[in-house]
C-alpha cells in the first residue's frame, strides 16, 4: 500500500482533538465527526473559494480574484503602472492575512491559524500550478512581529529585467 498525500503536513487541529475528546472514543476520527455533526456544506462551499481561489490576470500580473473584486480595470491597469515592478506590486495586491479570514473565530490555539496558512499555502501552490502550468510562482508565508500573523502571499517569478515597470 502506498499513500499519496498533497498536504502531509496536515493533522488534526487541537481544537477539534479536544472537542472529540468529550465522546466516547469510536473509530471515527474526530475531525470527521466534527464535520459530520458541527458543519454544514455551505461551509465547504464557501471555503473553497478560498482553497482554491480565483484569479484575474491583468497586464502580466495574476491576482487573486477575491482581492481584485471592487478595482475597476483601469483602476488596477494604473496601481500596476506605478509599482516599481510587477513583482512588487503582485507582492502587496495579494497579500492575504489569515486573521482576517476568521476575525470573528474564538481560536483557543494559534497553531490553528499556523496550520490553516500552511495548508492555504499548499492548496495556493497546486492551484496556480494547474491554471498557469506555464508560469513559475512564489507563494510566501511570513509570520514576524511586522505581520498581523500568518500572511500568504504570491508572486510571478519572472526573469530578471523582465516585467519591470
Amino acid at each position: 500500500m502506498k499513500k499519496v498525500d498533497l498536504i502531509p503536513t496536515w493533522s488534526e487541529p487541537l481544537s477539534i482533538t479536544e472537542w472529540g475528546g468529550k465522546f466516547k472514543k469510536t473509530i471515527i476520527p474526530a475531525w470527521e465527526s466534527y464535520l459530520n455533526m458541527e458543519s454544514h456544506p455551505d461551509d465547504l462551499i464557501v471555503f473553497f473559494r478560498v482553497i482554491l481561489p480565483a484569479f484575474v490576470v491583468i497586464k502580466d500580473c495574476t491576482l487573486l480574484q477575491i482581492k481584485a473584486d471592487g478595482y475597476s480595470k483601469e483602476s488596477l491597469v494604473k496601481f500596476i503602472e506605478q509599482a516599481p515592478s510587477r513583482e512588487e506590486f503582485e507582492k502587496n495586491f495579494n497579500n492575504f492575512k489569515i486573521y482576517d479570514l476568521f476575525s470573528g473565530a474564538e481560536v483557543s490555539h494559534e497553531s490553528s491559524f499556523e496550520q490553516a496558512a500552511e495548508l492555504l499555502k499548499r492548496s495556493w501552490e497546486i492551484a496556480l500550478a494547474v491554471a498557469f502550468p506555464q508560469k513559475k510562482f512564489v507563494v510566501s508565508l511570513t509570520n514576524t512581529d511586522r505581520d498581523y500573523g500568518p500572511t500568504l502571499s504570491f508572486y510571478t517569478l519572472r526573469e530578471k529585467g523582465v516585467g519591470d515597470n
